[in-house]
């Protein structure tokens, strides 16, 4: 994807794959959860060598990854959909958080989030703060975290629509980003200015949240191999009731069918690289071969395409980008 220009840049989404820019320039996985193919769009733009991201999404897709190896990352949930979590914790309307760069972003996005994140580096923040006559508190660039409290709504009611307006692709939208994005990293820099001293970060998943981060990493680690929901619990130290409970509120999901999910999320992305060869060759190797039509049923529902079509349209563009 190019570099944006002094404008705003919108692309709609049309595949799990394109939220691997979901800020532009990190290095992003995205997991399509239960329920409809994602669909949105990403907005993109640059002022003075800072970077600006901003999505809309509907549906509910996970989304983990360092958002920059070199720079910080600020980012603000304009509107978040019920149930959206970072670190499996869960976060709402004005949440506000510093990735610092090369740490992980692990959030849960559900249908309606809308976020902006600027990518700059800790002088360029400095500069910002100057601008507007503030001095950055030393613990704004710690850490990565959330910031304790959230940016109160009234300030919120300003910026939201006009980020609605650039995600509209039927409206004009704001044509030219300055004013914008200097509101935004004023509305950051300010509410920094004021950390409450009890401030955690709020990095570390809590209650559930422990119990699915546990289960979900073993998940990770041990796709291509049966899963039994007793490996599991023992994994997360609960009880299979309790492991249940924790996957039902906090990723709207069952074990197994999130192992399912993940694992067709594997097979996706061999298929899109190329290098599994055929659609049965891939199953196989992810130990899903034994009912290739319940595969193609399930990764249709997912995904919005069959397997084989993800092949021949991954084949062409690769093709084409050799051209």
């Amino acid at each position: 994807m190019e570099r944006p220009s002094r404008f705003w840049h919108r692309f709609d989404i049309r595949r799990i794959e394109d939220l691997g820019n979901a800020v532009l320039g990190a290095e992003l996985e995205a997991i399509q959860l239960a329920g409809p193919p994602i669909r949105g769009s990403l907005a993109f733009a640059a002022r003075d060598g800072i970077v600006f991201s901003s999505g809309l999404i509907h549906g509910r897709v996970a989304i983990r990854g360092p958002l920059s190896r070199d720079a910080v990352t600020v980012g603000l949930g304009l509107r978040l959909g019920a149930g959206s979590r970072h670190w499996l914790n869960e976060v709402v309307d004005g949440d506000v958080g510093i990735f610092l760069p090369g740490d992980e972003h692990d959030a849960i996005y559900t249908h309606g989030s809308l976020y902006v994140a600027a990518t700059l580096t800790p002088a360029q923040l400095e500069e910002e703060a100057a601008r507007e006559g503030l001095v950055l508190d030393p613990r704004m660039l710690a850490r990565t975290g959330l910031h304790a409290r959230p940016i109160p709504s009234a300030k919120l009611a300003w910026i939201r629509p006009r980020f609605v307006r650039i995600h509209d692709a039927d409206a004009q939208g704001e044509k030219d980003h300055r004013e914008l994005t200097f509101a935004l990293l004023h509305m950051v820099v300010a509410h920094y200015a004021r950390i409450p001293a009890n401030g955690d970060g709020r990095i570390h998943p809590r209650g559930r949240g422990r119990i699915v981060h546990r289960a979900r990493e073993y998940i990770r680690e041990n796709l291509a191999a049966p899963i039994s929901i007793d490996e599991l619990a023992a994994v997360a130290e609960t009880s299979r009731r309790t492991l249940y409970r924790a996957f039902s509120d906090i990723l709207d999901d069952t074990p197994q069918s999130f192992a399912r999910r993940m694992r067709l999320h594997g097979i996706r992305s061999e298929l899109v690289s190329g290098a599994g060869g055929t659609v049965s060759a891939v199953a196989r190797s992810w130990g899903a071969g034994a009912d290739l039509g319940r595969l193609s049923a399930r990764y249709q529902e997912l995904f919005g395409e069959s397997p084989r079509a993800t092949l021949t349209l991954h084949r062409e563009l690769r093709a084409h980008a050799m051209i």
